[in-house]
């Protein structure tokens, strides 16, 4: 952590996405959900341990001066397909998420020992947990555009505090395959604007909009451009969005 701290500073990179606090459950052939050497491994204590190592080196060799980004909250090893391809589900309770799945992730937000060791950002999963959100259907978003299922996982305390002592959310790539099929299997179109607002209004403060183009548009570049006028729109029209955006960039500013 402390030489790629270093490394991102000197070529002028400062955010970091990661490191992985998936728990690896079980090995499995290629093609289902094997995280392989994109986590720690499978044990809570010592993804949370090396985690934490890895969080304070990073600050460390950048000064301070790269953003830390932990994924993919809140966990997806017990993932039963490829999230990258399409949404998963987690057939977990809330319980047995906060003393496996979250482990690793308290350890670097409210619990962690020094704000070397606090991550400053969440990446959130397009994943479905049976423990937030009862039985799966199709039509079950992802905690990443659900509202009451992220809301449910940021009252935990140790969350809870990190988050008001100013933890920034971010959602994960809202081009992704999986965003979009889950789109088109629920019969929706997938209307970039609409995604996008979704993710912001389930609690994401930061967007990622890798790969995010439509039919309509020529290339990312423009549906970017037409989603960002679509919520400058909303903030001029709507006051209790504008409240919204206005507590995000304060996050994102302070985080600066």
């Amino acid at each position: 952590g402390t030489i790629l701290g270093s490394e991102l500073t000197s070529v002028g990179i400062n955010l970091l996405l990661g490191p992985s606090l998936d728990i690896l459950e079980s090995p499995q052939i290629e093609g289902t959900n094997d995280l392989g050497a994109r986590t720690f491994g499978g044990d809570p204590y010592w993804v949370a341990e090396m985690g934490r190592a890895y969080i304070r080196g990073v600050h460390t060799g950048s000064a301070g001066r790269v953003v830390v980004v932990a994924k993919h909250f809140p966990g997806h090893g017990g993932a039963d397909r490829l999230p990258e391809d399409e949404v998963a589900t987690v057939r977990k309770s809330l319980e047995e998420l906060i003393t496996f799945d979250l482990a690793p992730f308290f350890t670097v937000t409210g619990d962690a020992l020094s704000l070397e060791e606090t991550t400053d950002a969440l990446l959130t999963s397009h994943i479905r947990y049976q423990g937030l959100q009862g039985n799966i259907r199709a039509t079950t978003r992802p905690v990443s555009l659900d509202p009451q299922a992220l809301n449910l996982l940021l009252e935990q305390p140790i969350l809870d505090s990190w988050r008001q002592n100013g933890g920034v959310m971010i959602s994960d790539n809202l081009g992704s395959p999986a965003v979009r099929r889950f789109y088109e299997l629920t019969s929706q179109t997938f209307d970039l604007r609409r995604v996008a607002l979704n993710a912001f209004l389930a609690g994401n403060d930061l967007l990622y909009m890798a790969d995010f183009s439509s039919g309509t548009d020529p290339d990312s570049y423009t549906s970017t451009v037409h989603t960002l006028d679509f919520f400058a729109q909303k903030y001029r029209e709507d006051n209790v969005f504008a409240q919204r955006v206005d507590e995000s960039v304060l996050r994102i500013l302070n985080l600066k």
